[in-house]
């Protein structure tokens, strides 16, 4: 088993369990137990309708909480509500910078805001090395404003351990939008099964690791 170094965003921007550059390390007990396999062991995966993506139930790697992400279609992509009351919609590829969101995070200027969001290049299928880029406006519920680039990369495959469950092979996809870099462990057939979040200021923010 190993422990994964993170050295990327993809930016749940205002979306936490609770925002490229220098490599961060997550300790251990905060982090997902992984090991790598040969790529050939995983088809590509193809881009998911919005009623692909189904709700589940998250424990915190951070300290042990347990969050629900009940997730439905909304037009053309998805909405998710989180018991922590934080809703944000994206979409449908997952990846993708959220669109919007409220009651999200502790950010004074940015818990609340909507946005625009261009793909420019798609992640899609997911294969090693396929990479996703993507534009988003936003503006906040404070009148803030914000523009920023998301580039997501697929670097690798691996399996994670849950407990209770089968060793389950995913992909490991990066996504760094300059100011965070957030880790999705995305497993064929079941969608995101572990993720981290990463601050290149304030380092780790969130990890999780999907429990049913």
């Amino acid at each position: 088993m190993k422990t994964l170094t993170t050295a990327f965003a993809l930016a749940l921007a205002g979306c936490a369990f609770a925002g490229t550059g220098p490599a961060s390390t997550i300790a251990s007990a905060t982090s997902p137990q992984t090991a790598s396999i040969s790529a050939q062991q995983l088809a590509p995966v193809q881009r998911p309708a919005p009623s692909d993506l189904r709700s589940f139930t998250a424990t915190s790697l951070v300290d042990g909480s347990r969050n629900t992400f009940q997730i439905e279609p909304s037009g053309y992509g998805i909405r998710a509500r989180q018991a922590n009351g934080c809703i944000w919609t994206r979409a449908a590829d997952w990846f993708s910078p959220s669109d919007s969101w409220a009651n999200c995070g502790s950010s004074r200027n940015w818990h609340t805001a909507q946005a625009q969001v261009r793909e420019i290049q798609s992640i899609y299928p997911l294969s090693v090395g396929s990479v996703g880029r993507y534009e988003r406006n936003a503006t906040s519920h404070s009148g803030r404003t914000q523009s920023r680039q998301t580039v997501c990369q697929v670097t690798g495959t691996e399996t994670v351990s849950r407990p209770g469950l089968a060793d389950t092979p995913a992909y490991v996809v990066q996504c760094d939008d300059t100011r965070r870099v957030r880790t999705t462990w995305y497993a064929p057939g079941e969608g995101p099964i572990a993720f981290t979040q990463v601050s290149h200021e304030r380092g780790l923010e969130e990890s999780w690791i999907r429990t049913n």
